[in-house]
This record gives structure tokens, C-alpha cells and sequence, in this order.
């Protein structure tokens, strides 16, 4: 174990980027990361005989403050609508994959990197005295903790 203080991530000190560009109005981000396992079942057997591995999965959430003038579309994380419903079209498969960051502030180290990402739905509320926020869902091939960068 780590001894000394200053040794545990918090939020205050966690920094968070999308392509490069720091997300400073981000207020919360959620990582998960699954293997998907399938249950090998054998005749004559009660037991399970081995479970197999079937996918990976990873996918992340943010919540974020609604800025004026700084959108998931102007910013390119989301595809935009376009004139007419092939332009629409267009744009969601042209639309390229983001990389996704959390550093540490204090010590300048990432801690997590998430490869192709793409931003899966996003969507945003008000009411008469909050903020408005807006809260995204992306999905990604590949996370890479500390270790392994």
C-alpha cells in the first residue's frame, strides 16, 4: 500500500479531455469496463463447466454544465444534423473517433486513456433554479489504465 498523503485520485484533482481539449465544466465521469463471459453447459452435468469469454466491453458517462456557445456538435464530438436526411446520414458515418483522457492535476499523470470513443447520446435538462446540465454516454473500444500506459 501507498504510504504518505496525498496518494488518493479526488475529484478536485482529476482533470478530464476529449481529443486534447480540457472538459474544465465536466462534473462527473464514470468508466466501466466489462468482459463478457458465457456459461459452457454440458449434458449430464448440473455444473457449469467453464466459463467463456464472449466480449469486451467499455463505455463512460459525463456530466457536464451546459456552457452557451460550446455544444457537443460545434465542438465535432457529435455529428451534426445537416440540410436533409442524407446529409444527416453523412455526417453519423463520417463522423470520427475521439480519444477520451483523465489526468492527475497534481501530478500531471494520466490515469485512464480510452481509445475510439464515440459520444453514443447526450442529453440535457433545465429547470426554473438549477443549472442546466447535460449528460453524455459514450462507447469505446479500448481502456487503458496507468499500468499500462
Amino acid at each position: 500500500m501507498p504510504s504518505g498523503k496525498g496518494q488518493v485520485l479526488t475529484g478536485a484533482r482529476a482533470r478530464f479531455f476529449i481529443n486534447g481539449v480540457r472538459v474544465g465544466y465536466a462534473t462527473n465521469v464514470n468508466v466501466s469496463e466489462a468482459v463478457g463471459y458465457k456459461e459452457i453447459l454440458g449434458l449430464d452435468n448440473i455444473e457449469v463447466d467453464e466459463f467463456a469469454p464472449i466480449s469486451y466491453r467499455v463505455t463512460f458517462t459525463a456530466s457536464m454544465f451546459r456552457i452557451i456557445g460550446e455544444t457537443l456538435k460545434s465542438r465535432g464530438w457529435f455529428p451534426t444534423n445537416g440540410a436533409d436526411t442524407a446529409e444527416h446520414l453523412e455526417n453519423i458515418l463520417v463522423n470520427g473517433d475521439l480519444t477520451a483522457t483523465v489526468e492527475d492535476a497534481k501530478t500531471g499523470k494520466c490515469f485512464a486513456t480510452l481509445q475510439k470513443v464515440k459520444l453514443a447520446s447526450h442529453d440535457w435538462a433545465a429547470d426554473a433554479r438549477g443549472i442546466m446540465g447535460e449528460n453524455c454516454t459514450f462507447n469505446c473500444v479500448k481502456v487503458s489504465d496507468e499500468s499500462e500506459l
